[in-house]
């Protein structure tokens, strides 16, 4: 006997608290045209994809959009905007309420939240290009597929508001000082690598390196190193059969000891405890891969929350 479900399935959107899409589009404003002081009961996220000489003003602020970026409008505040007077200008918007959801859990949306979000990226622009396709084509899936969406992006968006990850655009745009850093370390974790002999290799001043690694990966090359040794501890503990002692001489440890207490303050876990917790045998079927084009590394297994 088959058991069959009566009545229509349950929606995403009654399961989840999401915000509701009131009107969106994709205007492209004739030069030296504007929009004067108003303020809106609502909530309204813009996407500017070209930079170019226009102005948003907010309170008694003024916002130049001279690069990509997002904009967020928040209920009751004054705002205009005066777009570039010699260049068409395009932007996306979205308007939308937040009922039901928590404004607390992004605080984004709290009006002290930042106003212009800078962003040059692809993965952001082209989900907000995707909630005008459903729009579009889709309409009667607008509040559930594309609000989905919007708390998604709003929640990407978030993280760069945060500073809590580099810009994508930026990390694929890499000095090519710092890339071959970079390439120096993952071929090179068992050796005795410093900051001094990566600065040699590729002519710059330890110093100079230095900056340029916390300006555009975020730690220093000290930290970069600890960090990429680590990892590769943990691919050695998934994927192979070696002993911790082994594992912390191939990746650049003299001494495993000090290895097991900076993989305990990096895992808040012992490297014994990581691979009871999370080893798996068909991990040993991977091949070896390169780091290849993307912003995070072949051949690696992420964590979540762990019950």
């Amino acid at each position: 006997m088959v058991n069959r479900l009566v009545g229509p399935a349950p929606s995403i959107r009654s399961a989840i608290r999401l915000p509701s899409i009131r009107v969106l589009g994709d205007f492209v404003k004739k030069a030296g045209t504007g929009l004067a002081e108003r303020d809106i009961p609502d909530y309204e996220l813009l996407y500017f994809p070209d930079g170019n000489g226009s102005v948003y003003r907010v309170g008694e602020r003024d916002f130049y959009l001279d690069q990509p970026c997002f904009v967020v409008t928040r209920p009751g505040e004054i705002h205009s905007y005066r777009y570039d007077s010699q260049h068409p200008t395009r932007h996306l918007f979205i308007h939308f309420w937040l009922r039901a959801f928590p404004v607390s859990s992004l605080p984004l949306l709290q009006p002290e939240g930042p106003s212009v979000i800078p962003y040059e990226g692809e993965l952001l622009a082209s989900m907000m290009r995707q909630i005008m396709t459903i729009a579009h084509l889709k309409p009667d899936k607008l509040q559930e597929r594309g609000s989905l969406l919007l708390l998604t992006l709003l929640a990407e968006i978030q993280s760069l508001a945060d500073e809590d990850e580099p810009n994508p655009a930026e990390a694929q745009r890499l000095p090519p000082q710092v890339q071959k850093a970079l390439d120096t370390i993952d071929l090179s974790l068992s050796d005795n690598l410093t900051v001094d002999g990566l600065a040699r290799m590729v002519g710059w001043t330890p110093e100079h390196l230095s900056r340029s690694f916390v300006r555009h990966l975020g730690m220093t090359p000290k930290e970069t190193i600890a960090r990429r040794r680590i990892d590769r501890a943990c691919q050695l503990l998934l994927y192979g059969q070696m002993s911790v002692k082994e594992i912390a001489y191939a990746v650049g440890f003299g001494d495993e000891n000090y290895f097991c207490r900076v993989f305990k303050s990096s895992k808040a876990i012992t490297a014994t405890e990581y691979r009871a917790k999370h080893y798996n045998p068909r991990f040993g079927d991977l091949a070896p891969a390169g780091e290849g084009e993307s912003l995070y590394p072949a051949n690696r297994v992420f964590f979540g929350e762990q019950s």
